[in-house]
């Protein structure tokens, strides 16, 4: 009698814990559903950013045309992603909603430097999202080193995001002649390469081969002392949206290894070289 209470007892045990990790899969897959979304936003923002800068480029202020259709894209995914948010998690989705519909708005009557944070803010506010959504599934789920890991990294990614916005700054400032403006970009670059180089030795995934030197390679291939500045800020500004691309790379493969780790399923997504959609400009 007492043999068959205990077989029953774990029997009881060993389903409790199937239906648990069952559970904790479900939970995690529908979060990283959400994530997969957010990404999805942000390549969205990001490529929306490069189109209107072009377009700010061209025809200036007042400009007047028919709605992108990235915008569109945008508003229909903001609203899906509000639409499957948890409860507690509305109220900053719907703050993203507005700031992005005001933004799809305003953004031609914004200058080049406007169309440039406002458009940051937008996707460091999907970036904080994203945050938020992998910390709490993985603490919710008792993943203690999936979270110490990606706590690891989380803030240097921030950092080289900072970084990249203040080479930005020191694109629109720069002008031939003055060796400190030069000094300054060289400053900013080797601080993003170094946080690349960070970024690239926590993850797991193949990351493409001289990838951080072929970066620091095309910013030496600037000649700045040879070009006139707004042939030199064309450039530097092609430049930095290669390097807003490489950090979105590992940023992407920071995520593939938590999916892997954890086991859920998130798509891999084909990498691609920065768009050099611009002809003119400073910053996008």
């Amino acid at each position: 009698m007492m043999g068959f209470i205990l077989a029953l007892l774990i029997s009881i045990g060993i389903g409790y814990i199937f239906y648990r990790h069952r559970e904790n899969q479900q939970f995690l897959q529908q979060r990283f559903d959400q994530v997969i979304g957010l990404r999805q936003l942000i390549d969205l923002l990001r490529f929306h950013r490069r189109q209107t800068h072009q377009l700010l480029v061209m025809q200036g202020t007042s400009i007047t045309h028919p709605m992108l259709s990235e915008s569109l894209a945008v508003q229909k995914l903001t609203t899906t992603l509000l639409s499957q948010a948890e409860h507690a998690h509305r109220p900053m989705y719907r703050v993203l909603q507005q700031r992005v519909s005001n933004m799809l708005n305003e953004w031609p009557q914004y200058n080049l430097q406007r169309n440039q944070a406002v458009h940051g803010k937008m996707i460091r506010h999907v970036l904080y999202l994203i945050d938020d959504t992998i910390t709490q599934s993985l603490l919710n789920t008792d993943k203690a080193a999936q979270f110490q890991h990606y706590q690891t990294i989380w803030p240097i990614v921030l950092n080289a995001i900072d970084n990249l916005s203040r080479y930005r700054y020191a694109i629109e400032k720069y002008q031939i002649g003055m060796p400190a403006t030069a000094r300054e970009l060289q400053v900013h670059v080797d601080i993003f390469h170094r946080r690349l180089e960070q970024i690239s030795m926590q993850i797991k995934q193949p990351v493409p081969p001289l990838f951080i030197e072929s970066l620091r390679q095309k910013f030496q291939d600037i000649q700045l002392a040879e070009l006139p500045d707004p042939q030199a800020k064309l450039r530097l500004y092609r430049h930095s949206l290669k390097l807003s691309d490489a950090l979105y790379l590992l940023f992407d493969l920071v995520l593939s290894d938590i999916a892997d780790d954890v086991a859920v399923n998130l798509p891999r997504r084909k990498q691609k070289n920065a768009k050099n959609e611009t002809s003119q400009g400073l910053t996008s």
